[in-house]
């Protein structure tokens, strides 16, 4: 980021999609998938029957569930090496469109999807900048769609990540790890209400300790969809 000019270094989606610049192949090996209940709940409320952005994609982690249950998507990233790692993993896959553009400035039509997803992203984002633009893109009576993995959810009952927790905390002061809205905040991203809902799932990491000898660690997360809006939601979000 030491190329930035102050200008650009002032502008958090400037700044916000440089931070992975050089990172695509390690954030996709690493970071955990999403619960396949997760999609099929959207599905069964009819919310993937429009087409879907899915904002901050990434790699694509949170797109490929979309599509494997049905979805047609418009996977909005504006790091060009997450751009190219989505494309290369989800090449040929049908129903998929990729562009660049960012929550603030997205680059889709007026009113052109009914739902709108950011997965593991939502914290970068500006709020009213952001509200402002979802509003313009999304249909008469669309839905917005924030998730999280969060491993910190699960300490208690998985040895890994209180094992985890405890080295992260030994080299900080506090928790630094912004990687979600918090509770308070989301009612400026979601004015009109929004409802919770949360799924377990583990995520089987495995590391090479030696040539030929792997080590596998299960990660436990709880996967928070935190803001859907809620039923008698104000169709033109207002």
């Amino acid at each position: 980021m030491s190329d930035l000019t102050p200008e650009q270094t002032a502008d958090s989606s400037v700044v916000n999609p440089a931070r992975f610049l050089g990172r695509a192949d390690v954030y996709a090996q690493a970071r955990p998938g999403y619960p396949d209940a997760l999609g099929a709940w959207l599905r069964d409320l009819g919310l993937l029957n429009a087409r879907v952005a899915d904002i901050g994609a990434g790699t694509g982690l949170f797109t490929r569930l979309l599509l494997a249950h049905g979805a047609t998507v418009t996977a909005v990233e504006p790091n060009p090496d997450m751009r190219a790692a989505l494309a290369g993993g989800l090449r040929g896959v049908p129903g998929l469109t990729l562009q660049a553009g960012t929550s603030e400035a997205t680059g889709l039509a007026g009113a052109s999807v009914g739902l709108i997803t950011a997965a593991q992203a939502a914290h970068w984002f500006d709020p009213a900048r952001t509200t402002h633009e979802f509003r313009r893109v999304l249909r008469p009576g669309g839905r917005v769609l924030f998730v999280w993995n969060d491993w910190r959810a699960a300490q208690e009952s998985a040895p890994f990540n209180r094992a985890y927790g405890e080295v992260v905390r030994a080299f900080t002061d506090d928790d630094p790890l912004q990687i979600r809205v918090p509770e308070d905040d989301l009612s400026l991203f979601m004015p009109g209400g929004f409802e919770g809902r949360e799924w377990m799932h583990t995520h089987l990491r495995c590391g090479t300790v030696r040539p030929g000898m792997n080590a596998g660690c299960a990660w436990m997360w709880r996967s928070s969809c935190s803001c859907c809006p809620a039923r008698g939601w104000p169709p033109t979000w207002s």
